[in-house]
């Protein structure tokens, strides 16, 4: 199992003071992404102009286990980010199944793009899933080439909301992505249809920033939201009026990144 870092977060990875891992490794490609580091699986050089620091560790799930379990008196749960986590389904699962047997709190951030989604997020007992874009030339263009990728998402984000007890959908509200009226009612109407159906989940909106921006120098790639105007907080307070329109759960704006 590689991860690119881990360490503490208080609710913000999930409720309570938390110990995260960021599993390396992702099968999207936003163009916006704030954790460049985190996409491929090898490990990688960031070369700042005072230091350099390497992206990538391997690990054990028995190295994992142990850092969980000297905190455990400390911490109120952990949560596996990335990346996308549920690329190293074989390893991960193993450890949540021993996680769960101690009777620690889970949280999982996931992209629900992949086929083992439903196995690890039904071993978790928080859930924060992306939902990008339901336009396919904007999921081409920005996030993927591989439309079967967006269907997935659809199908994971339905059985998640109608079998999972604690979901988030988690929106990047991303310029000329989903700041649109028209992207957004779209998007109000699928988490509409999925309430409809029984689901159960509460969406979370989170603008677009720039500060990854260096992590994209020290890593000698072009970031393709340079220079991009970000949506403002109208942008985002809009959004949320119209998913309250549909009858969705929105949370509170304090709780959003800027």
């Amino acid at each position: 199992m590689i991860i690119f870092n881990h360490g503490y977060s208080t609710d913000v990875d999930g409720r309570g003071f938390r110990l995260i891992f960021y599993l390396k490794g992702c099968n999207l490609r936003c163009d916006w992404c704030g954790a460049p580091e985190s996409i491929l699986p090898e490990p990688e050089m960031l070369c700042y102009p005072e230091r350099k620091e390497i992206a990538g560790q391997t690990v054990t799930p028995d190295w994992i286990l142990s850092k969980i379990l000297r905190s455990r008196n400390l911490i109120d749960g952990v949560t596996f980010g990335g990346g996308e986590p549920t690329l190293q389904a074989k390893e991960l699962v193993q450890i949540l199944q021993q996680i769960r047997m101690v009777g620690i709190h889970i949280a999982l951030e996931s992209n629900a793009s992949t086929m083992h989604y439903r196995q690890v997020a039904m071993l978790t007992d928080q859930l924060f899933s992306d939902l990008k874009t339901l336009e396919a030339e904007k999921f081409i263009r920005r996030i993927n080439p591989d439309l079967n990728l967006l269907a997935k998402i659809r199908e994971n984000l339905r059985f998640a909301a109608l079998n999972h007890p604690d979901l988030t959908i988690r929106i990047p509200v991303v310029s000329g992505l989903n700041d649109r009226i028209a992207e957004q009612h779209k998007i109000a109407v699928f988490l509409a249809e999925l309430q409809a159906d029984n689901g159960n989940f509460q969406v979370e909106l989170l603008r677009q920033h720039h500060i990854a921006e260096p992590k994209y120098k020290a890593l000698n790639r072009v970031y393709l939201c340079k220079d991009v105007v970000l949506p403002n907080k109208s942008v985002i307070e809009k959004f949320s009026a119209i998913l309250k329109e549909y009858g969705i759960k929105v949370l509170p704006h304090e709780s959003i990144g800027n």
